[in-house]
């Protein structure tokens, strides 16, 4: 039988062994699923690790765009629109995975 403890291992050793792809996937979920919980706290770090996994020199426009789009998600966390930020970050989830983590499985 599993323990806590061991649940836990595994998901660090999972997060530890992830690409960074993956990585963006699970903090859209996280998101998510903190704007479900209305856990404010939880979801202004996610969107600060979104906002800093963004490489403005590779990503170019669209990155400029998701750092607008974050900044927005983070300025609606703090006001209480929740609602709004789980739309935009379930847009971007699926965005993500159609285009970034099927298009890596596929190549």
């Amino acid at each position: 039988m599993y323990t806590t403890q061991h649940i836990r291992q595994y998901q660090q050793q999972a997060l530890a062994s992830a690409t960074p792809e993956v990585l963006i996937a699970k903090l859209y979920d996280l998101g998510i699923a903190s704007c479900h919980r209305k856990d404010r706290a939880k979801l202004r770090a996610v969107l600060v690790e979104l906002i800093s996994s963004l490489d403005f020199e590779r990503g170019g426009e669209i990155a400029e765009r998701l750092h607008m789009i974050y900044e927005y998600c983070m300025h609606q966390s703090a006001t209480g629109d929740l609602d709004t930020v789980c739309t935009l970050l379930s847009g971007l989830r699926d965005a993500w995975r159609e285009g970034v983590l099927h298009r890596k499985v596929a190549a």
